[in-house]
């Protein structure tokens, strides 16, 4: 496992065999952290060909603000791409609550999941779906 950290809170990850980057933050996240730890965490799977992220944020305390498109502002727009399921505690919903609509808004792929099984599958599902699209747009390019 490796670690980052910024401030109060840090997030610990591996990459399994299936190439979804799986997260665990810890600590206190707040709107002065919680952008720098995931830009760093989106490179870190950009960097090792990750499909997706599986971020668990039930072992955290979050403080931050309802979630709108522009919190996603610290996401690369090449990065955006990258699906994020985000495993919260009931607690954390007000914050998450609109978080599928907002990153939308802002061309990034987020989705909020009380259950580890509905955020993988939901991750699965989008690398599946990213990965048909790009053949399918290759095989399109490739035509005379």
């Amino acid at each position: 496992m490796e670690k980052i950290s910024c401030g109060s809170a840090s997030v610990v990850y591996e990459i399994g065999n299936d190439g979804l980057l799986r997260a665990c933050w810890k600590g206190l996240v707040l709107q002065n952290n919680a952008g720098e730890i995931s830009a760093r965490l989106l490179e870190v799977a950009d960097a090792a060909g990750a499909a997706g992220v599986i971020g668990r944020m039930t072992d955290s305390v979050v403080g931050l603000p309802p979630v709108t498109s522009q919190h996603y502002a610290y996401v690369p727009t090449d990065l955006r791409a990258i699906p994020v399921a985000l495993l919260i505690s009931p607690e954390q919903n007000w914050v998450y609550s609109e978080v599928a609509t907002e990153a939308a808004l802002s061309g990034t792929m987020r989705r909020a999941f009380l259950s580890l099984e509905q955020g993988e599958v939901w991750a699965e599902c989008q690398v599946r779906a990213k990965r048909a699209n790009q053949a399918w747009w290759s095989t399109r390019r490739s035509q005379p």
